[in-house]
């Protein structure tokens, strides 16, 4: 339990910055969709307001256009004034009608508010045949149309304002904050202020639809949208983004729960340390070298299996640095008439930042040993460039000055035949899969026989891995198999037990 709660506490310690910057990614991902809802909600309700004023503007003047067929403008009695007042009750753009004649003078009905005055400024002010205004002095503030018959022969629409917005806008418009302006052929029909103080942040559009422009001011309310969409679908999201993108962050930058962090730490604490496996003359049970490996113990997850971490340094090339921290601790401790076995992958092999020939004598320096007493274990994990010239080339320069090549863990990797007859090596290890076939029913029983055969006939040694019993060790040696390495001689031991063992 204590390990885990610790394992825990490390995911969430790698992890905490990845959730913070997602959370924060994810709110302006939010914002930014809220912003462009906003946009496009702006542009479709502008888009209405242009096409409601031109659909209105038809009305009226298609309004105005039937009143002037049905009424007589030269004179204005109670008859006149009765078919103004029924035309208004009809009318589905103006609350009042009225008309304007040399001969009839002002004729309107009894409860329309407009002034002559009035009239006579929008007249001054523009030119016809069509007037387009707003009478805010009213009591109750109007627009007015004016439309002219014939030479001093005007009729006049008036629209309450409130009652022109009603038919214009919806009633969620009218509550935002906005500075719109509507024109119709380049006249000023409505304008309207509802912005209070200096906003921070608006947003202004133009839109222009047949003899119809309407010109915004809008001052958004963000905050109150994104809270919506926050609690609406940014909780979820953000949580589940937290949650999961980080967890494979992390994942992928760890191997089985070990992080580069814990192998920088581990080398401060000497936590990674060497132990050394005999490889055995099986006849006589002398060991003939050892091989060098690598082993970890954490002070709270316990040991940690190679196989955890050694794929995490390769990944990360740090293996160079592992062999010279293992090195350093076995240096001149190796008996003359024994070699050191380590282990090499292809990578290490063929590396471009360093002579990887000259990296390795110089181990053979740090460890105080000719190059005769040192041989490498290529790895299967990977396959090897056989049309790689530099890996060719450090093979042999290798070779020459003594050192022997051997591939390990032979028919479960990548390299074959074609990879003995390529690189010629001195030894193959045959693993120890194949090794615990022996005396028992497993198919790969006959596998075994076939690589030792193989072997015997290119003339290269060979080494058994993982030989546990006496019966696997009579095998072998019937087989011409003498160099061994496994339990039934002896188990990984540091340095220090394992020639005090042997002493």
């Amino acid at each position: 339990m204590i390990q885990r709660l610790w394992q825990l506490g490390r995911y969430i310690r790698h992890g905490w910055q990845w959730f913070i910057l997602i959370q924060i990614l994810s709110l302006l991902g939010i914002s930014l969709a809220c912003w462009h809802s906003i946009s496009n909600g702006l542009d479709t309700r502008l888009e209405s307001i242009v096409l409601s004023t031109q659909d209105y503007y038809r009305r009226a003047s298609g309004e105005l256009d039937t009143l002037s067929r049905e009424i007589v403008p030269n004179r204005c009695d109670k008859d006149a004034q009765y078919r103004l007042t029924q035309a208004a009750i009809r009318s589905n753009a103006f609350d009042y009608l009225a008309y304007l004649s040399d001969e009839a003078g002002y004729c309107r009905a009894a409860n329309n508010p407009l002034s002559p005055m009035f009239i006579g400024e929008l007249l001054d002010s523009q030119s016809g045949p069509i007037w387009i205004g707003s009478d805010d002095r009213a009591l109750v503030p109007h627009q007015v149309f004016i439309a002219q018959l014939a030479p001093g022969t005007y009729l006049i629409g008036v629209a309450k304002t409130v009652h022109l917005l009603e038919r214009l806008f919806s009633y969620h418009y009218q509550r935002l904050q906005a500075q719109l302006s509507l024109y119709v052929d380049n006249r000023l029909l409505y304008q309207q202020d509802s912005i209070d103080g200096q906003p921070l942040l608006t947003m202004q559009r133009q839109l222009s639809i047949g003899n119809v422009r309407a010109d915004i001011n809008y001052v958004p309310q963000p905050l109150h949208a994104i809270w919506m969409e926050w609690v609406i679908y940014g909780v979820p999201l953000m949580l589940l983004l937290g949650m999961s993108m980080p967890a494979m962050l992390v994942y992928r930058r760890s191997h089985k729960g070990v992080f580069l962090d814990d192998l920088n730490l581990a080398y401060r604490r000497n936590e990674i340390y060497p132990v050394l496996q005999p490889i055995v003359d099986a006849g006589t049970r002398q060991p003939v070298g050892y091989e060098l490996m690598a082993r970890w113990q954490h002070p709270t997850m316990g040991p940690i299996t190679p196989d955890t971490f050694i794929p995490m340094m390769e990944r990360f090339g740090r293996l160079d640095q592992l062999l010279q921290e293992l090195t350093s601790q076995v240096q001149r401790q190796l008996p003359s008439d024994c070699y050191l076995s380590i282990n090499l992958s292809a990578n290490q092999l063929t590396h471009s930042l360093r002579d990887p020939a000259s990296f390795i004598l110089e181990l053979t320096n740090r460890l105080g040993i000719l190059p005769q007493q040192l041989m490498i274990e290529i790895t299967e994990r990977e396959a090897l460039d056989y049309d790689n010239p530099s890996l060719l080339a450090t093979l042999m320069e290798l070779k020459q000055a003594g050192i022997k090549l051997a591939f390990d863990d032979f028919g479960t990797g990548h390299n074959g035949i074609a990879c003995l007859k390529l690189f010629a090596p001195d030894y193959i290890k045959i693993d120890k899969s194949y090794v615990h076939t022996i005396h028992s029913d497993a198919i790969q029983g006959p596998v075994l026989d076939s690589i030792i055969q193989l072997a015997n006939t290119m003339g290269i040694g060979i080494i058994a891995e993982g030989v546990e019993t006496e019966q696997q060790r009579q095998y072998l040696l019937s087989r011409g198999v003498i160099h061994q390495q496994g339990f039934l001689y002896s188990k990984p031991k540091r340095t220090g037990h394992i020639f005090a063992a042997e002493d």
